[in-house]
């Protein structure tokens, strides 16, 4: 069941990161019961399952330590275009496998470089009005409607590259209302992280809820598979309880309202390993099977920790808790202006410690949304904010942007920007669509009033 978002108090992207300076909320008694009931007569069971997945640790880390990036799959935006908006089979299989992908000339280089130049003259044209992190020296703004970042969201050859990656999902029946063929902006912050930046540094962690995936029914359902010991037959890309799985249980001040079915960033700036950039583990299956399972074992049982998730933060990934998940991480190859990336919903990531570059480590936060009813009754609320000049729902209620005159309006924006924005239509009379795209696209123009 979606939930509004409510009034958030001000901050910056720490407020949601306990390893950035977030406090820590104390677990009540009441999740170990939870974990008794999740465990259920199974514990054997997830102790053998947990065993298996050790073992499989082992070996797929050997390979990940033997060709580092490398197993990133890649591929360039022409060649999904030259294949009717799919990534391609054999990487498609890659995908599904490392959780993460890179598009290579998603927009043409002169352009990104162009939303970079664009964004940074607005803040510094308004930086008495901008709050960012670190607070002496952002590396992350809490900006949200430049004209540029309108631009990026709404641009046609990214909106191939997020339903590229969202297609790589299925659904249980054609019923299902979900088009994974439609991306609907989600507005986020951006990053331009200065040379010699440590101090945005996110050590490994997953986004998307944190005790929401054990404590909200419907997300736990994603999983049953894991949770009845049987990891090596779990569906990372079955979209079917994804749709209505609550990840914000507790309103927590920077998590996700919308279903993010990949994360994702654009490059704005040339950015090499070192350089601040993204790491990921890159397997799905295992890594989620390891944070879910390993709370639930007797060793833990009897405690309500969930080892590094805590209610209304990010779920942290710790040395001390998920080592083989961590040993697998990896930085993602060095990109140009243009590229992006894009990583499952479950994906453990972390941000370099450093930018050792000599030159700025940038990217623009946009992630592949498809259209279904969540998505469509925040993209509503997240309209009104816009009207307004107000920050986006989830995130702290700065409202930097609110006053300034030469930001994006729904007077500046193209047709594929006001689509993705909830400002048009999107009439999509193929005979080829499935019951549940038609269902998702007339409750999308309903509950938007268009």
């Amino acid at each position: 069941m979606f939930q509004a978002a409510t009034k958030k108090a001000k901050g910056d992207i720490s407020s949601v990161f306990a390893q950035l300076g977030g406090s820590k909320p104390v677990l009540e008694p009441r999740f170990v019961e939870l974990k008794k009931q999740i465990a259920g007569d199974k514990r054997a069971a997830l102790q053998q399952s947990f065993e298996r997945l050790q073992v499989a640790f082992e070996k797929e880390n050997a390979e990940i330590k033997e060709r580092g990036s490398a197993v990133i799959p890649e591929v360039t935006l022409a060649a999904i275009e030259a294949n009717g908006g799919l990534v391609p089979d054999a990487i498609a299989a890659e995908v599904r496998k490392r959780g993460v992908l890179v598009i290579r000339n998603v927009v043409p280089k002169e352009v990104a470089e162009g939303y970079k130049r664009d964004i940074q003259q607005y803040i510094n044209k308004h930086r008495a009005h901008m709050v960012g992190f670190p607070e002496d020296n952002p590396a992350v703004w809490e900006v949200y409607w430049s004209k540029a970042q309108i631009a990026a969201r709404g641009h046609p050859r990214f909106a191939t590259a997020a339903t590229a990656v969202s297609r790589l999902w299925h659904t249980a029946d054609d019923a299902t209302p979900v088009d994974l063929t439609k991306n609907l902006a989600y507005c986020d912050r951006l990053r331009i992280r200065p040379p010699g930046d440590s101090k945005f540094a996110l050590g490994g962690h997953i986004d998307g809820g944190s005790v929401e995936r054990w404590e909200d029914p419907e997300y736990r359902r994603c999983y049953t598979k894991i949770f009845d010991g049987q990891w090596e037959d779990y569906d990372a890309f079955d979209v079917t309880h994804r749709l209505e799985a609550e990840m914000q249980l507790y309103d927590s001040p920077g998590g996700c309202s919308m279903f993010r079915i990949f994360q994702g960033w654009l490059a704005m700036s040339s950015i090499e390993q070192g350089g601040g950039t993204l790491r990921v583990s890159p397997l799905i299956k295992e890594p989620t099977a390891y944070y879910l399972l390993k709370p639930l074992l007797e060793e833990n049982i009897n405690e309500p920790e969930f080892l590094g998730a805590w209610p209304g933060r990010a779920h942290d990934i710790t040395d001390e808790n998920h080592k083989p998940i961590l040993d697998s991480m990896v930085s993602v190859p060095a990109v140009e202006p243009g590229d992006a990336v894009f990583w499952h919903c479950d994906t453990v990531h972390a941000v370099e410690p450093k930018n050792n570059m000599d030159h700025d480590s940038s990217v623009l936060y946009i992630p592949s949304t498809p259209m279904c009813r969540r998505n469509s009754l925040f993209l509503k609320q997240q309209r009104d904010h816009f009207e307004r000049g107000l920050t986006p729902p989830d995130f702290p209620d700065n409202n930097c942007e609110e006053t300034l005159a030469d930001r994006a309006t729904p007077e500046t924006m193209d047709t594929p920007q006001r689509q993705s924005m909830g400002f048009a239509r999107f009439d999509d009379d193929d005979a080829a669509l499935t019951d549940g795209q038609k269902k998702a696209q007339q409750q999308h123009n309903e509950i938007l009033g268009l």
